[in-house]
């Protein structure tokens, strides 16, 4: 299992893996879009470039480009950037289907992004993706039971010893992230704060609290 920041702000990833022993930052244009409005002026690529030189981690990265053509060139110039650690993060769709056959093709790995459905994983997985990646969050909000299709997908992998990965997102609590890993799911990416909150519980931060004050007795003259 695990863990991967899920975020294109600069600054609140390299906070968050000073703490959290992440593998990894997963990112999209709905990520960069709100770090440009919280004042990041980082293009994409640059933004790459960043984190491919200030962490050791993979890039989960997603074209933003809507034509077959634009998304498969900008594919290839991500994963040009760092081949060993650029793994683009390709919509679960026709279009995105035949672009991640070509990079297969050439055997460089893919991650599927937005799969809702028990077919998409298994034809994902049929193609070789490296990762299929359902929206946890998403799903419960649209009405389905977002642990029961993670474990649905994760019992056909097992059962058809298929070595794709179900990397969990839109995971917004740490109940989210025990939910999907307890579903089946090999790895989760959340929001920093939501990482954060994953190493630390009021309970324990009251045990802490009194073992300070009894320390400060202890060692009071």
């Amino acid at each position: 299992m695990a863990l991967y920041i899920d975020s294109a702000f600069f600054a609140d990833i390299m906070r968050v893996a000073q703490t959290v022993p992440v593998v990894g930052v997963t990112t999209n244009p709905t990520l960069m879009l709100q770090a440009q409005e919280r004042g990041q002026g980082m293009k994409p690529q640059h933004l790459l470039n960043e984190l491919l030189r200030n962490t050791d981690g993979t890039i989960c990265i997603q074209p933003g480009a809507h034509t077959e053509n634009e998304m498969y060139a900008q594919a290839l110039a991500y994963i040009q950037a760092a081949p060993e650690r650029v793994i683009p993060k390709i919509p679960m769709t026709m279009v995105g289907m035949r672009i991640a056959r070509q990079l297969k093709q050439q055997n460089q790995r893919v991650a599927f992004t937005a799969v809702t459905s028990l077919a998409q994983a298994y034809s994902a997985a049929m193609l070789g993706a490296d990762f299929v990646i359902p929206y946890y969050g998403r799903l419960e909000r649209n009405g389905v039971d977002a642990g029961e299709r993670i474990a649905e997908m994760a019992e056909l992998f097992h059962s058809q010893q298929l070595p794709t990965r179900i990397l969990a997102a839109s995971i917004k609590s740490p109940l989210d992230a025990m939910s999907a890993l307890c579903a089946g799911a090999h790895d989760i990416t959340a929001a920093p704060q939501v990482l954060l909150d994953m190493v630390s519980d009021p309970q324990t931060d009251e045990a802490m609290k009194k073992f300070t004050q009894d320390w400060q007795k202890l060692n009071k003259e």
